[in-house]
């Protein structure tokens, strides 16, 4: 995604409002003059300042991946984070075939919940169709799943063919998702390791790069299944 836009909005927004800032204080010798009109103009410049701050700021987050977690944002808890992942069912985008997170046990599996919607998933996408070819032989998985309509996702995979595993939840598919899932489904994306043995191993909230991916499953290339 470019965001030169967004930086030469907010250039634009500070040059405006500096330059009337000058302009006023040049002429009255203050940044808050007595009449009126001169103060609302003043004080309107000043909040323009401080919003192309704002959205330099904003954009800067994105753009780097840093992304925002909120205080309200769900996470997993102590007792999930290095737990089984709980099992679900959902249908594979193509097929239309019933699939099981079980299925992939042996695999190591980057499960990711996305939507079309969500402009951040789209921008990760293309790392996560590359890790899928470039590490399915050393046994990783990229499941992408998204709780929107069969009709909504063909079209898109039209548009952009996906060659990650891809599959969708819905009606009862929804209803039977369990925590922690259900629980972080409320911010796209979501992206889980998990390891051979069906473990969570990482979490993370928000558009993650391809090295960010990478260091979340390298680990779990390495792993051998369980015997137990």
């Amino acid at each position: 995604m470019d965001f030169a836009l967004s930086y030469f909005a907010a250039a634009g927004m500070i040059a405006a409002g500096t330059g009337f800032l000058i302009f006023l204080y040049r002429k009255t010798g203050t940044l808050l003059p007595a009449d009126a009109v001169e103060r609302l103009g003043s004080l309107m410049s000043m909040a323009l300042i401080v919003t192309a701050g704002l959205l330099v700021y904003v954009t800067y987050r994105v753009d780097s991946g840093s992304g925002f977690v909120f205080s309200g944002a769900p996470r997993l808890e102590d007792t999930e984070l290095g737990a089984p992942a709980p099992d679900f069912a959902f249908v594979e985008l193509l097929s239309e075939e019933e699939m099981h997170l079980s299925d992939y046990r042996g695999k190591v599996i980057l499960l990711n919940w996305w939507a079309t919607w969500c402009a951040p998933c789209l921008e990760e996408l293309p790392a996560l169709n590359g890790l899928q070819d470039r590490y399915a032989d050393e046994g990783l998985v990229v499941l992408t799943i998204s709780d929107e309509s069969r009709a909504t996702l063909v079209d898109f995979n039209n548009e952009l063919p996906l060659r990650t595993v891809a599959g969708y939840v819905q009606d009862e598919y929804l209803e039977n998702l369990s925590d922690p899932f259900r629980r972080t489904l409320q911010i796209r994306p979501t992206t889980y390791a998990i390891d051979r043995d069906g473990v969570i191993r990482d979490f993370v909230l928000g558009a993650q790069d391809g090295l960010a991916f990478e260091r979340m499953i390298a680990p779990w290339l390495k792993q051998t299944v369980s015997s137990e």
